[in-house]
């Protein structure tokens, strides 16, 4: 075991040999920091290699700035755009008059002729549903009186045909009891005759033996032999009552039969009627939302038109106490405007 070990350990001294004879560190770093002078040397003694780098800078930043100056511009005639909107809507509803917006304001009257038409449709339409609404819910409720009419008549049936069943069920557990009994009670009656003719055939018993032997077998069969004959006579009557049970279930069955055939032909007649309702009341709950949809584009319509009005009024400036608000943002937001195109002028 200590050959290997000893024949490793020139092998190791020689690679630590080899890196000790390698690049030292310091002379790295040395370079390094000789390359790094080089290039600042360059840099500082060639301008045209400056004036690019400067320039490159330079025309970077400009960019940038050009940049934000026009998301600003945008933003800026975004809310004028708004403030016209907003100006042409307070002209409308304030009834502002002047010549230069009478076309808009036509197209204006128009459409909300239009809504006004549509706004009453919606109503009517609205009105409808609250009808058909109320008429389905007092048939619903109809229709559960009828069926809890129909069910409450039921019941008490229903209650006395469960009492009979577990009569019925009752009588013929006792009859088949009854004779279960009766066939072990013959069983025991047949044992006994055998046993007497077997005493009666037996030649090596004695007479007295016999007759004694015959008299306890006979004794015994007595009682078994009026069980059975109670037994039998008790299950005519058992049958009897079960054949009663029957009969007056089967005409409970009837009447409860009858029940359930109103209540069939009650919910058959107002599941169509309840059916045929819904369908309509969904129908009607379309035309609403179609007409609600109709407005929303009327309205839609409506905004380039109050933005051309704001438009109109802006440049005439129609004199009005409460246009003269909104005037006075828009002119503050074209100072923005002017002062952000000089900026971008300067940028180019």
């Amino acid at each position: 075991m200590t050959g290997p070990i000893i024949d490793s350990l020139p092998l190791q001294a020689q690679a630590s040999a080899e890196i000790t004879e390698g690049l030292p560190f310091w002379l790295l770093w040395l370079l390094l920091c000789v390359i790094l002078l080089l290039v600042v040397f360059i840099f500082l003694w060639d301008k045209d290699l400056r004036r690019r780098i400067s320039a490159f800078l330079s025309g970077a930043h400009r960019h940038m700035s050009r940049l934000r100056l026009q998301l600003k511009l945008k933003k800026e005639k975004g809310k004028k755009a708004a403030l016209w909107r907003e100006l042409g809507k307070l002209a409308w509803s304030e009834d502002v008059q002047a010549s230069c917006i009478d076309e808009d304001c036509g197209k204006l009257a128009g459409l909300e002729e239009e809504i006004g038409r549509l706004r009453k449709t919606w109503h009517d339409v609205y009105s409808r549903i609250e009808v058909l609404g109320r008429e389905h819910d007092a048939a619903l409720k109809r229709f559960r009186e009828l069926v809890a009419e129909q069910e409450e008549g039921r019941r008490p049936r229903q209650e006395e045909m469960l009492a009979l069943a577990n009569r019925k069920k009752e009588v013929l557990e006792a009859l088949e009891a009854s004779l279960r009994e009766a066939e072990a009670a013959e069983a025991q009656i047949k044992a006994v005759e055998k046993e007497v003719r077997q005493a009666e055939e037996n030649p090596k018993m004695s007479e007295a033996d016999r007759t004694a032997r015959v008299a306890r077998a006979r004794e015994k069969a007595a009682p078994l032999a009026n069980l059975v004959r109670a037994l039998r006579e008790k299950a005519p009557l058992i049958q009897e009552e079960r054949y009663r049970l029957d009969r007056k279930l089967e005409g409970i069955e009837g009447q409860v039969r009858v029940f359930n055939v109103a209540i069939h032909r009650i919910e058959e007649e107002y599941r169509e009627r309840l059916r045929a309702r819904e369908k309509e009341i969904w129908e009607w709950q379309k035309a609403k939302e179609r007409t609600q949809d109709k407005i929303v584009d009327v309205k839609r319509l409506m905004e380039p038109l109050f933005e051309s009005v704001g438009l109109i009024l802006d440049g005439a400036r129609v004199p009005n106490e409460d246009l003269a608000v909104i005037y006075f943002q828009i002119d503050g937001v074209d100072k923005t405007i002017a002062d952000l195109g000089i900026r971008l002028e300067h940028l180019e």
